[in-house]
């Protein structure tokens, strides 16, 4: 997607000025790509929380900002395809 990661927090922080698409909650009435997306989200923020259990003293601070990374992705992955319906 080539977005450099203040880019990302930008559309991930800021949807609507982007994407024309303000924050949402997930709902059944969302098409089944949207909700799938939603669980592969709340998978990657558990597997961040598992890191940082796993970590308690940060040591390992690239595997945590990778993964909260990917969850931003997925995130704004959400938001396109939520602006497109």
């Amino acid at each position: 997607y080539g977005l450099t990661a203040d880019q990302q927090r930008s559309r991930s922080h800021f949807p609507q000025d982007h994407y024309g698409q303000p924050h949402f909650m997930p709902d059944f009435g969302d098409s089944r790509e949207l909700l799938q997306l939603n669980r592969a989200r709340c998978a990657a923020r558990s597997a961040e929380l598992a890191c940082a259990r796993a970590f308690p003293d940060g040591a390992r601070p690239d595997i945590q900002k990778a993964l909260n990374r990917m969850s931003s992705m997925i995130y704004i992955l959400m938001i396109r395809l939520k602006a497109k319906m």
